[in-house]
C-alpha cells in the first residue's frame, strides 16, 4: 500500500527527518490559514463548536510560545514523498485517503518547529463533532498500536518502527500516547505521539519524548483557549 505522508505517518516521518536528513515534513499552517470562506465556514450553534481551518491556525503554537532555540519551519514547497507500510494491515487500510479517518477532518492546521540541537517538533489541530474527532483518533491509535513492529519504505530509506503505547497526562477529554523507535541507516531514534481531544479540538503533538512532554499542556491551552 503506498502512503503519502499523513497525519498516521507525522512521527515516524519526524523519525526518518532526523536519522536521513531527508526533506522536513510540510507544514500545512499556511495552507489551511488561506482557505476561503467558503470552504471553511464561520462554525454555527449546529456544529458543535467546531473551528475552522484559519481560527485553527491562529491557534497553533509559534516559536515565542515554546521558547528560545526554536523556529517554526516555513510550508514546504513540494510534496511528499509516497512511503510504504509493509508488516502492518492495520495501517496499510488506513493508508487510503478515503479510510484515513483524518482525512475526514477538513478543518485542520499544522505546525513544524526546530528545536535546540536541531531537534523536531510538530503541533496538528483538527476539528470536527467530539463523537467524530473521537471515533477517528481512536481509530487510528488503535491501528498503530496493533502493530508493534513494522516497516516503512521509502525510495531512500527502508526503516524498521517499533511502537508502545504509554500513558498520557489527564488533559482534555480524551488522551492517547505512543513512542516509535525508529531504525534506518544503522541509527536509531525515538519519537513520542501525544493525541489529545477536547471537546471539538482534537491535538497531535510529535517529537522527542522530553520535548512533548514539556509543550503538550502548553499546545493544549492555546488550542482550547475562548
Amino acid at each position: 500500500m503506498r502512503l503519502r505522508h499523513s497525519a498516521i505517518l507525522t512521527s515516524t516521518c519526524l523519525a526518518l527527518w532526523a536519522l536521513t536528513g531527508c526533506s522536513a515534513p510540510p507544514s500545512d499552517s499556511t495552507p489551511a490559514a488561506a482557505q476561503t470562506e467558503t470552504e471553511t465556514p464561520v462554525p454555527t450553534a449546529d456544529d458543535h463548536g467546531v473551528l475552522p481551518s484559519e481560527r485553527l491556525a491562529d491557534r497553533l503554537l509559534t516559536a515565542d510560545d515554546l521558547g528560545p532555540g526554536y523556529t517554526a519551519r516555513p510550508a514546504a514547497t513540494t510534496g511528499s514523498p509516497e512511503a510504504s507500510v509493509k508488516g502492518c494491515p492495520q495501517l496499510e487500510q488506513l493508508g487510503s485517503a478515503a479510510d484515513n479517518p483524518y482525512a475526514m477532518f477538513p478543518n485542520q492546521g499544522k505546525q513544524v518547529f526546530t528545536g535546540p540541537g536541531g531537534t523536531q517538533l510538530t503541533e496538528e489541530l483538527y476539528s470536527a463533532p467530539p463523537k467524530e474527532l473521537s471515533a477517528g483518533a481512536g481509530r487510528i491509535m488503535t491501528a498503530m498500536g496493533d502493530c508493534p513492529s513494522y516497516q516503512l519504505v521509502t525510495a531512500t530509506t527502508v526503516a524498521q518502527v517499533r511502537t508502545q503505547t504509554v500513558p498520557v497526562a489527564h488533559l482534555g477529554d480524551e488522551q492517547w500516547g505512543q513512542v516509535l523507535t525508529v531504525t534506518a541507516g544503522g541509527r536509531r531514534t525515538i519519537v513520542q505521539q501525544t493525541v489529545i481531544r477536547a471537546g471539538s479540538v482534537l491535538l497531535v503533538v510529535s517529537g522527542s519524548p522530553a520535548e512533548v512532554t514539556v509543550h503538550a499542556q502548553t499546545a493544549l491551552a492555546k488550542a482550547t483557549a475562548r
